[in-house]
């Protein structure tokens, strides 16, 4: 038998069955139609079966005869994408319509007004003109607003949108997963460890992406809002845009962190904690956009630390994206040690002790253009680096040295708009006054290591 003709006998054959059972179904489709006459409950089942067996065309069709004869029907109306509006159901076009005409209604009423598609209090205009939103007490973005606007709530373990109608569900610890399925924690966690779907759980003042246990997550967001809290005096504590929240990822496993590091880093990975490159492409976070998080290793003994110092990465980063100065990075890991290695006196003395070990306070002016992060260094010499950052920043805003504190804020208020000038000229003369104080310094690590426990 010539192959073509094998071929296409072999597929009729192997098709039989199937049309044969496409027959039996539809068979059996017109017996259940026929028992359940006009009753709507009973031909809403039978769409409920052929939606299970997958006869799509017929189970629409058997939805619209529920709905004209129960115009009402809920089941039906859900399941032909139907929304309720004003006590009518109604297709979802025409729902969004009439929604949105009712809003226009109900905000021209109060007095609000229309900035960029979003309706805002009158004294919010000037802040919404700066994407800057506000619902109760929180600030949020253009497309946070609008989710409230149209009825959403937070879910109350996560801050991710929901339904209201969904609340109570979530209120006993249940969570949306794919195709809006509800799931309990233990099923949510199997669904969040894969790291193409983390767990995205709004913390106080910032978010967390990661695939670790939810209980986890609730254990270490403290941490992540303690960093954020430890620099904020240093800048007037500055609130940035809703757009620029502080995210941090934190990665459950050193091959997690690993796996990060070569899709996001450029280097300082090695660090234990690193904001995502100017070259990599950034993570998108529902209602928020694309953002430049900062991503560090839950460790045994550092991970506390690295998630704080991740905190204040992606805060400095959103302060220097609002005021467009570039800071360097022996400035940007300063101040992030100041979560990770000054965050109490006798951490900063325990620390100050392994620096002196290394070498202490030395060559202050040849620092600045040699720091550096890379996985080329040995650890020790990151450790250095990071702990030297840190102590000139804590020299600058609490050594006692007034020229050089006025010198920092003369950098943090360029950052936080208080002030106005060139940021390069203020960075150079913090830089150069640091030269000038290197005895100082030194002494003020000595003052910091009389602290350290015994």
């Amino acid at each position: 038998m010539p192959s073509l003709l094998r071929y296409l006998v072999v597929f009729f054959l192997c098709a039989l069955p199937a049309v044969g059972q496409a027959a039996k179904l539809k068979q059996e489709l017109k017996a259940k139609e026929t028992a359940a006459k006009k009753d709507p409950e009973a031909l809403f089942e039978v769409g409920k079966w052929a939606t299970e067996k997958s006869l799509l065309d017929d189970a629409k069709r058997i939805y619209q005869a529920v709905v004209k004869i129960k115009s009402d029907h809920a089941g039906a109306n859900e399941a032909l994408g139907n929304q309720l509006i004003e006590g009518k159901w109604m297709p979802a076009k025409e729902a969004e319509a009439l929604r949105k005409k009712l809003l226009v209604a109900e905000f021209t009423a109060k007095g609000m007004v229309e900035v960029a598609g979003v309706w805002v209090e009158k004294d919010k205009v000037d802040d919404a003109k700066r994407g800057i939103f506000h619902h109760e007490k929180e600030t949020v973005t253009k497309e946070e607003l609008l989710q409230f606007q149209a009825g959403k709530v937070r879910h109350p373990d996560t801050g991710e949108f929901i339904d209201a109608k969904h609340l109570e569900k979530a209120t006993t610890h249940y969570y949306p997963i794919s195709n809006s399925r509800w799931v309990d924690q233990k099923e949510a966690d199997a669904f969040h460890s894969d790291l193409k779907r983390p767990w995205i759980v709004r913390t106080g003042k910032g978010m967390i992406l990661s695939t670790l246990p939810f209980a986890k997550i609730e254990e270490l967001q403290i941490y992540l809002d303690q960093g954020l809290d430890t620099i904020a005096p240093l800048f007037a504590h500055k609130q940035l845009a809703p757009a620029h929240r502080p995210v941090v990822v934190i990665a459950a496993t050193e091959a997690e962190y690993r796996e990060l590091g070569t899709a996001y880093g450029e280097g300082t990975d090695a660090a234990g904690c690193f904001l995502i490159g100017d070259e990599a492409q950034p993570i998108q976070i529902p209602f928020l956009g694309d953002v430049r998080a900062a991503i560090c290793y839950n460790e045994k003994s550092w991970g506390i630390r690295y998630i704080r110092h991740a905190a204040a990465l992606s805060y400095l980063h959103g302060l220097s994206a609002e005021a467009g100065v570039d800071l360097p990075p022996w400035f940007v890991h300063g101040v992030a040690s100041m979560t990770s290695r000054f965050q109490t006196d006798s951490d900063a003395g325990w620390f100050g002790k392994q620096h002196v070990a290394k070498g202490g306070v030395r060559n202050v002016k040849g620092f600045f253009a040699g720091f550096a992060i890379s996985g080329d260094m040995e650890s020790t010499a990151i450790d250095y680096n990071m702990f030297q950052a840190g102590l000139l920043v804590s020299y600058a805003a609490h050594g006692g040295d007034a020229k050089v504190t006025e010198a920092l804020q003369g950098v943090t208020g360029l950052l936080t708009g208080a002030q106005k000038g060139n940021a390069e000229k203020a960075l150079t003369k913090l830089q150069g006054l640091l030269t000038d104080a290197e005895p100082k310094i030194a002494t003020h690590l000595q003052n910091l290591i009389a602290k350290a426990p015994q």
